[in-house]
């Protein structure tokens, strides 16, 4: 199995996971009804750490109540009143994950997993797997989607639980997922064409700034995340405003661009498209995602439901199929995992068992 293999499997695991938000939610529910935890705190890192970021203003809005991310290093006290941590990682594995189960002593927590066997599983109160079944590839598409949803659906089967939502903001809620998943299949296949269409250009790309705005900074990060893994070539995410305070003076005819645009009811989104347009005239490789209509081939066209809180389904698809595709144009697909293996030789980041194999 390759990257792409598991890019193809999102539409059919967000299609099935869906209707299983009761079930999947319930250990979650069990331990906000133990513990009427006043804040929830996420814990992870890498992609996991990308897909909390991207959650927690969803969570943060449907259970009206603080939800903050925080990386495994920057764990010393949870402050604030009675938290309820969540631990994320798809392996279960990461050595800085396990490390931080020591700080959460006498703290509530749930842990979750895309891994059965993960060492993770055991040192928290609860566990909860998220079934986005196994991913063999370092760099992660469908966990990223498949935890990014299990989030979601805590969030929406708690807050109708405690009441926090009504009956039907819920209903309504899970039809935008549901439009979303209705649109993954053919958005995936549209950005497979759009990415062999730019092809050629995309092979040659040096550096890319990638920026959006809100739920789309969140995407960002993800986006350069699997560029560097795979492409090995530097990645730099950016919020929109943050963007333009500074870091868009370093463009130039080799600084690639990728933006994320907001829905079309932002101030932003006309905003955005003239920065595109000022980029391009530096840079030919600059791309963009979220129009809804062009006739400029370098912005892929996806159906998209209009709603902030669905974006990450849609807009991470460009970056993933990109990280994927153009790799194996390149003839590197592999060596980004190759290179992990030898820094993991030195610095331990992945816990292994007595015959070394994680």
């Amino acid at each position: 199995m390759v990257m792409m293999d598991y890019i193809a499997e999102q539409a059919e695991l967000f299609r099935k996971v869906l209707p299983r938000g009761k079930e999947i939610a319930a250990a979650f529910c069990d331990m906000a009804v133990k513990n009427n935890p006043g804040q929830i705190c996420l814990i992870a890192s890498g992609t996991s750490y990308n897909v909390a970021c991207a959650a927690a203003p969803f969570m943060e809005k449907i259970l009206a109540k603080p939800v903050s991310v925080i990386v495994p290093s920057q764990v010393e006290k949870l402050q604030g009143l009675n938290p309820l941590a969540v631990v994320i990682s798809q392996g279960g594995n990461s050595t800085n994950i396990l490390e931080v189960f020591e700080k959460l002593h006498g703290v509530p927590t749930l842990v979750m997993t895309g891994n059965p066997y993960g060492y993770a599983n055991s040192k928290g109160e609860r566990y909860m797997e998220v079934p986005c079944g196994e991913e063999t590839v370092g760099p992660k598409t469908k966990g990223y989607t498949i935890t990014l949803l299990t989030l979601y659906l805590m969030a929406l089967e708690e807050g109708k639980r405690s009441g926090e939502i009504s009956g039907q903001a819920y209903e309504e809620y899970v039809e935008g997922l549901t439009q979303a998943s209705e649109y993954l299949s053919e958005n995936i296949v549209r950005t497979r064409q759009w990415v062999q269409e730019n092809m050629e250009m995309m092979g040659k790309m040096e550096l890319i700034y990638v920026a959006g705005k809100r739920q789309g900074a969140k995407i960002a990060a993800e986006g350069a995340l699997k560029v560097m893994e795979t492409l090995l070539i530097p990645g730099v995410a950016y919020e929109f405003e943050e963007f333009l305070h500074g870091p868009a003076s370093s463009l130039s005819e080799n600084v690639s661009g990728f933006y994320l645009l907001p829905t079309p009811d932002d101030s932003d989104y006309e905003r955005m498209q003239r920065l595109v347009k000022y980029h391009r005239d530096i840079c030919k490789s600059v791309y963009t995602v979220g129009l809804e209509e062009s006739k400029d081939g370098r912005d892929c066209l996806l159906k998209m439901t209009g709603k902030w809180y669905t974006q990450p389904f849609e807009q991470i698809l460009p970056m993933q199929v990109i990280s994927a595709a153009v790799t194996e144009n390149l003839g590197l697909t592999g060596r980004g995992s190759r290179k992990f293996m030898g820094l993991d030789a030195v610095m331990q980041i992945k816990a292994k068992n007595e015959n070394g194999i994680q």
